[in-house]
């Protein structure tokens, strides 16, 4: 039993931001139910990598631990059926282009009369207000519009994204954190309430000090690779057998760091005593010299060399590098999954570790439809119902 069980979440949300929202309510207890269409299902059913039965191992992280009611909601039979199933549900999500879920009736003016205590969730791209509160949003330009690409990248080369889906991610995480929020809510005054994300919103919260830098100064931050204006050194260095990454952040650990390399006369060199000299200097030939001297060294050899002298740093990992580090494995960052479709998969665990109230992984995504009956039933749907709502194509039975 997780701390979100008894929370019922009906979700019509798809892809990968509000997927990751229901996700993550799912892995501490919530009944989450996903509500798609017939035949073809949600857009991340078609997504890469599959196995070769063609089921998709990103729909399969996104959605495990749902249930999955398969139903035509543009049918009036369809609809009545959603209602039912809100009408007894805490919280709705929905992630369609601006103006789609009222267009179904289902907006959150509807719903509210159905249920007055429901927290309704939206996220889109630019969320429910402004000039482009119609347009659809990808995390690339998404990512482009934030300010996050202009800064992402070296100064002698064109801005680029960041690797993984960075919008997608963080939007997800902040709107479980507002219905989290608005389930507090609710319980201590009965109110429940529309909650609106936008996903360009979410993104521009995490350019840091870059306003505050702007405001100040009047500068805009510049790209650094993977240096930091702030810190020097703090980038990645070639070693004998790929890169390191390392940052030094006190004088104490340059000290140690110089020891580390054999260049023990550079700690107290007048160029670079201090952390600002060091950064002024950085891009003045203190940056290659360092390089040449991290070369000598094997990656592994260098971070063991490191991490003993208490500097930050890390080889730089490709994934199944970064799978089989000790400490992925000691903080359960990997699980294995009894998935319905594609049986045992290995996917990331739980980064939020509680003592008293853990999450967990219960099941597999579902397969399209596998709980329309039982959910049907709940709300009051006898056999010869769903007989006759199979028959007229309006629902889908897994």
């Amino acid at each position: 039993m997780g701390p979100l069980t008894g929370i019922k979440v009906v979700d019509f949300t798809l892809a990968h931001a509000g997927t990751m929202t229901s996700m993550l309510l799912a892995d501490y207890g919530a009944e989450v139910i996903k509500i798609e269409k017939l035949k073809t299902g949600e857009l991340a059913r078609g997504w890469a990598p599959f196995d070769a039965d063609g089921n998709s191992g990103y729909f399969a992280y996104l959605n495990r631990g749902k249930k999955d009611v398969c139903i035509d909601g543009r049918s009036p039979e369809g609809k009545e059926a959603i209602l039912k199933l809100i009408a007894e549900a805490d919280v709705v999500t929905e992630n369609f282009k601006y103006g789609s879920m009222e267009r179904m009736g289902l907006g959150y003016d509807e719903l509210k009369k159905v249920n007055p205590k429901l927290i309704y969730a939206s996220l889109n791209g630019f969320g429910q207000t402004g000039p482009r509160k119609n347009v659809i949003g990808l995390d690339l330009h998404l990512q482009s519009m934030a300010g996050v690409i202009d800064s992402t990248g070296y100064p002698d080369k064109a801005p680029t994204r960041v690797g993984a889906a960075l919008s997608d991610q963080i939007v997800g995480v902040y709107m479980a954190i507002a219905i989290l929020i608005a389930t507090i809510h609710a319980e201590k005054t009965g109110e429940g309430q529309k909650i609106d994300i936008g996903i360009l919103d979410a993104v521009f919260s995490m350019i840091e000090g870059s306003v505050a830098t702007y405001s100040l100064t009047g500068t805009a931050p510049s790209r650094n690779g993977n240096s930091y204006p702030a810190i020097s050194p703090y980038d990645t260095f070639a070693a004998k057998d790929g890169r390191i990454s390392i940052g030094v952040c006190t004088d104490r650990q340059w000290t140690a760091f110089c020891d580390c390399l054999g260049i023990s006369e550079y700690a107290t060199d007048e160029r670079y005593k201090t952390n600002e000299l060091r950064g002024a200097n950085y891009e003045l030939g203190l940056r290659d010299f360092l390089e040449s001297k991290t070369k000598e060294f094997g990656r592994y050899e260098l971070e063991a060399k490191l991490m003993e002298a208490k500097i930050p740093c890390s080889v730089v990992c490709t994934v199944p590098e970064a799978m089989a580090n000790p400490q992925t494995a000691a903080r359960d960052m990997l699980i294995k999954v009894m998935d319905p479709a594609m049986g045992e998969i290995i996917m990331p665990g739980i980064p939020i570790k509680m003592t008293n109230a853990p999450g967990g992984v219960a099941q597999g995504a579902p397969t399209l439809g596998q709980d329309t009956e039982h959910y049907l039933k709940a709300v009051g749907y006898s056999d010869a119902d769903i007989a006759d709502m199979l028959a007229k194509n309006i629902i889908q039975l897994g």
